[in-house]
C-alpha cells in the first residue's frame, strides 16, 4: 500500500496570490483613472500594480506546485520523492536516517547525500513520516531476512 505526503498550506498560498491578484487590478485601474491629472502618481501606480502582479504569479505557482508536483510516497520497497526534476526512489535498505528539524524534513544514503523531503512540512508531519518510513524499513529488513535463510531455519523460525 502506497502512503502519500504532500505539503499543507495550498489554500493559504492560493488565497495570497488571488488578494495580490486583486490588489494588482487595483493598482492599474488606479492607475488608469489618474493618468490623466498627474502621469508620475499614474507611473507609480502601473509600477506598484506589476510588483504586485508578479508576486500574485509567484503565489499561484507555490500553491500550483504544493498542490500538484512536490509530495513524497512511501511503498513496499522504497521512499518515492516527486519534485520538479521528476520522481527519485531511495530503497529502504540504501537510507540511513530521516533527519527532522523546525523547518525541513531530509533522507540521509548511507553514502552520506541527503535529499530534502519538499513533500513534508513542519516537525509534526516530518515527526509522522520519519515513524513511517522507520516501519516499513524494518519491515523490509525483516522480509529480507526471512527470503535470505536456508529453508530448513525457516521452519525453526515458524515453529518458535
Amino acid at each position: 500500500m502506497t502512503e502519500r505526503f504532500q505539503p499543507g498550506g495550498v489554500t493559504h498560498a492560493l488565497v495570497s496570490g488571488l488578494v495580490e491578484l486583486a490588489l494588482a487590478s487595483a493598482l492599474l485601474a488606479g492607475s488608469l483613472a489618474t493618468a490623466d491629472q498627474s502621469p508620475q502618481a499614474a507611473t507609480s501606480l502601473s509600477v506598484a500594480s506589476l510588483l504586485w502582479a508578479v508576486l500574485a504569479v509567484a503565489s499561484l505557482a507555490v500553491a500550483w506546485l504544493r498542490a500538484r508536483v512536490l509530495a513524497a510516497e512511501l511503498d513496499d520497497e522504497a521512499v518515492v520523492l516527486h519534485g520538479l526534476g521528476g520522481a527519485r526512489r531511495f530503497p529502504y535498505a540504501e537510507l540511513s536516517a530521516v533527519e527532522v528539524s523546525a523547518r525541513r524534513t531530509r533522507v540521509v544514503a548511507r553514502d552520506g547525500t541527503t535529499r530534502v523531503v519538499r513533500g513534508v512540512r513542519g516537525p509534526a508531519q516530518g515527526n509522522r513520516f520519519r515513524a513511517r518510513v522507520l516501519a516499513r524499513a524494518k519491515a523490509a529488513v525483516a522480509a529480507a531476512e526471512v527470503d535470505t535463510l536456508p529453508a530448513d531455519q525457516r521452519e525453526r523460525n515458524r515453529d518458535g
